[in-house]
């Protein structure tokens, strides 16, 4: 039923190009503002968080005890894959990451600024972010990093693990943390609940990338065990890593080099992310000089997402045969 579920969501979002037909969050906006109101309740951020993801989940659980009593459980795929695609992330990343790079190409730096706070929204805000396209090119990296992770493969992995409740408690968690924008204590709160809910899917994720990309240079030891850093960085450093280009990790590495180990260091991962840019994209970098080499970057992004996607999809087809 999971797989079943899966393959027809993945179909109609390919032809749909999103699930923004289902996509109506303003019940659940609604509920939290009620919630937030309520004389007493409100006055810890935890109450108001727990009440508002448990009353859609308890009547998920009834209608899911329902169908399944009355119905049957081959009925249950009716259910799956409504809640699979509301609980799908906003938007399509691919689509947002093209348009980047349409404006990058063409040189609007402006639209391209404007664009990244839309893609970040309630994410923390890098500071960098300037006009400057190397900066750019930087924060579209990570922000495209996370929001690819957050809209399909986070919601695919709690799917797997616990079925539509887990990918519907992960939609839920991350609008809470959107619609709570402007109050501070219930966004922290949210923000660490989401970090939790995130913690074993990011790791996933890099160790997805570091297949699918380049294993050596993805620094997949430091991350596995790093629970103190944010979702958006760990998965920032594991993208760049298994793009082949510099990571915090590997600039560390080379501040103790001496100078003849740092050119030796510095050209092995020129010529490792050339070669997997090519790979994924066929474009060849004839200059590794800020920001050409950074907007190369953002472009072997998207392949290397997509065949993240593909690889899931090829697993969990597996596992249900052997199950």
């Amino acid at each position: 039923m999971i797989f079943l579920s899966l393959v027809a969501v993945l179909a109609i979002v390919y032809w749909l190009g999103s699930a923004s037909i289902i996509h109506y969050d303003g019940w659940f906006k609604w509920l939290i503002n009620r919630l937030q109101k309520i004389p007493g309740f409100s006055a810890s951020a935890v109450p108001p968080m727990l009440v508002a993801l448990l009353i859609p989940l308890v009547a998920l659980v009834f209608i899911f005890v329902l169908i399944h009593h009355f119905a049957g459980k081959q009925w249950l795929f009716f259910l799956y894959v409504p809640v699979l695609l509301y609980s799908l992330g906003r938007g399509n990343i691919l689509a947002d990451a093209q348009e980047y790079i349409s404006l990058a190409t063409r040189g609007d730096n402006v639209a391209a600024v404007q664009l990244l706070d839309r893609l970040r929204g309630a994410m923390p805000v890098n500071n960098a972010t300037t006009a400057d396209w190397r900066s750019l090119h930087t924060e579209a990296l990570k922000v495209i990093a996370y929001r690819g992770f957050e809209r399909t493969f986070a919601v695919l992995f709690w799917f797997f693990i616990a079925g539509p409740f887990g990918a519907l408690l992960y939609r839920l968690s991350v609008l809470y943390r959107d619609f709570s924008e402007g109050d501070s204590a219930a966004q922290a709160l949210s923000n660490k609940w989401l970090w939790l809910l995130e913690l074993p899917s990011v790791r996933l994720m890099g160790i997805t990338w570091a297949l699918v990309g380049n294993f050596e240079t993805c620094p997949l030891r430091k991350n596995l065990l790093d629970v103190h850093s944010s979702s958006d960085y760990v998965l920032n450093e594991c993208l760049r890593g298994a793009l082949g280009a510099p990571t915090d990790c590997s600039d560390a590495a080379m501040a103790q080099m001496d100078a003849a180990e740092k050119a030796e260091l510095q050209e092995e991962l020129e010529e490792e992310t050339q070669d997997i840019i090519e790979d994924l994209t066929g474009d060849v970098i004839t200059t590794h000089t800020e920001p050409a080499y950074s907007f190369a970057l953002v472009k072997s992004s998207l392949p290397i997402y997509s065949r993240s996607l593909l690889f899931w999809v090829c697993v969990i087809a597996f596992a249900t045969l052997i199950v």
